[in-house]
């Protein structure tokens, strides 16, 4: 039974090797590569330790000002750090590094006939690709991790549209492989080794994209299908079902596996956004004490107070409402020890990936739009989404508040960020209303919940245009907010062939070209 399992899962994989958008998953095997690793699980921990801790470290920074979360001047100039020499590191390039190994894990594992561990390989490579596409575009997808097979180093472009069709195959794949393996994950320091918690990532991971692209007028998969068919058959497409699942490594005290920026300089250029602080402040919001530290004048009173600051407005932020003692830095569960060495946490954030609460608002917008049948009704899945989202942000200060005396405590714990029954009567937070106005509370709730998960944030105002309040400032170097960013400088000069044939398809390599599912 089992070789008959692992002959079907490879009949898949071949299956979809053939056109355009199926090729993604060509298997092109050289027996002798790779040559050093026989145990393919060796592999799985230092790829999410490596691309995780990478993805957080730039979801604290450069992440957060471009979904405006936070402000920071010298990121939303939109010059400096936005060229193309800094975008390798700074928008996730680099992920090509730990996509390297993905391969491997993939091809040790289709020669040994581990399926689950061909799931996770395609969970992670999809999910890393789904990352960097979202940032750039087109870019090569299809024959990017083949050079060391094929002798090509120059891999042409794949169309969004493409990348995105075959990242969808693959996690479709990855579903049914987890489902039929046997094989243990020994190494998996994300999941703990659970293939349920796998297929519910890819699942939820195929939500995600199908939303994003629900906006295009023209497309090879009908999305409210796709959709209802996975919320249909949770049995055979299983979901998160509370932020216990949900796909976040867990940070350790241990030397170079703490919280990311643990060892950073103190913070003091990074500060709480206008546009959270507003949308906070007006749904009386007690997260706000999650998102941001208390104003340094207000700091350790009875009262702390939290107080923003515009992105795009240059030098002129250091004067703000008053100067940097009435302005709020990042969240406390990101406060760096050299700054803070009392209170600074390495566990009490998590490197998110996809959460349970994205999920479910998901699942809230794809009801109220009338794209699926299936499931519960969109009130229900927005309930589950906020009151999940509260809990977690409360749990997470409660770690932070582990390490701290009782009589020092000037951090808010979970009882006091849990919302009463007022905060869900609330007009701007109660489900009612007219179906755009409904479509806005998801949205901005889900903006709330994608804080430090990546470019997440900024994506879902790329779609939605939610937060409203997101609008370009007079210090910025470019004419509206972004809409992507530019390819590397390497690519520009050792792949210069088929980056100047993908301008000509995508178009100028700045930063307001729309991508495809954004146009």
């Amino acid at each position: 039974m089992q070789s008959k399992l692992i002959i079907r899962s490879m009949a898949i994989l071949l299956l979809f090797s053939v056109g355009c958008t199926k090729r993604f998953d060509t298997i092109n095997l050289n027996p002798n590569s790779p040559q050093q690793i026989q145990n393919e699980q060796l592999l799985i921990p230092a790829i999410i330790k490596n691309s995780v801790r990478n993805y957080a470290y730039i979801s604290q920074f450069g992440a957060s000002v471009v979904g405006d979360y936070y402000a920071n001047q010298y990121n939303s100039g939109f010059d400096d750090s936005w060229t193309a020499s800094q975008t390798e590191g700074g928008f996730l390039w680099n992920l090509f590094d730990q996509l390297k190994d993905v391969e491997n894990l993939r091809v040790l594992s289709i020669q040994k006939g581990d399926l689950n561990n061909q799931g996770v390989a395609l969970v992670l490579r999809s999910w890393m690709f789904q990352v960097m596409t979202d940032n750039f575009g087109d870019m090569p997808c299809t024959m990017a991790l083949k050079g060391k097979f094929s002798g090509n180093f120059a891999p042409v472009y794949d169309k969004q549209e493409t990348i995105y069709y075959a990242l969808m195959d693959s996690l479709k794949v990855a579903n049914k492989l987890l489902t039929t393996g046997r094989d243990p994950l020994n190494g998996d320091i994300l999941l703990g080794g659970s293939t349920l918690r796998w297929r519910q990532f890819a699942n939820g991971l195929r939500l995600r994209m199908l939303m994003r692209m629900s906006g295009v007028t023209s497309t090879v998969v009908n999305v409210g299908t796709e959709i209802n068919t996975i919320v249909s058959d949770p049995s055979t497409y299983p979901l998160f079902t509370s932020n216990a699942d949900q796909a976040a490594l867990q940070f350790t005290e241990e030397l170079n596996n703490e919280f990311p920026a643990y060892h950073n300089a103190p913070i003091g250029d990074y500060h709480l956004s206008t546009t959270l602080e507003t949308n906070l402040k007006n749904l009386n919001d007690p997260r706000i004490a999650f998102f941001a530290m208390p104003t340094q004048k207000s700091y350790g009173s009875a009262t702390p107070q939290y107080g923003g600051v515009p992105n795009c407005i240059g030098p002129t932020e250091s004067t703000y409402n008053g100067g940097t003692g009435y302005q709020s830095q990042q969240s406390p569960i990101l406060m760096p020890y050299l700054g803070y060495p009392a209170y600074a946490s390495k566990t009490a954030a998590q490197g998110i990936i996809l959460s349970y609460a994205e999920v479910q608002f998901i699942l809230a917008e794809a009801k109220e739009r009338g794209l699926i049948s299936a499931g519960v009704d969109a009130s229900t899945y927005y309930i589950n989404g906020i009151n999940d989202q509260f809990a977690y942000d409360g749990s997470r200060l409660d770690v932070l508040n582990q390490g701290i005396p009782a009589s020092d405590h000037y951090f808010a714990k979970s009882s006091d960020i849990t919302p009463t029954p007022a905060y869900f009567l609330q007009p701007g937070v109660a489900y009612m209303g007219t179906t755009g106005e409904k479509l806005y509370k998801i949205r901005i709730q889900k903006w709330f919940s994608l804080f430090y998960t990546g470019f997440e944030g900024w994506s879902e105002w790329r779609r939605t245009g939610v937060p409203k309040e997101t609008i370009i400032g007079p210090s910025s170097a470019i004419s509206a907010w972004p809409r992507r960013t530019r390819y590397p400088l390497s690519e520009q000069s050792v792949n210069t062939v088929n980056y100047k044939a993908a301008l000509e398809v995508q178009g100028p390599d700045d930063l307001l070209t729309k991508m495809w599912w954004n146009k």
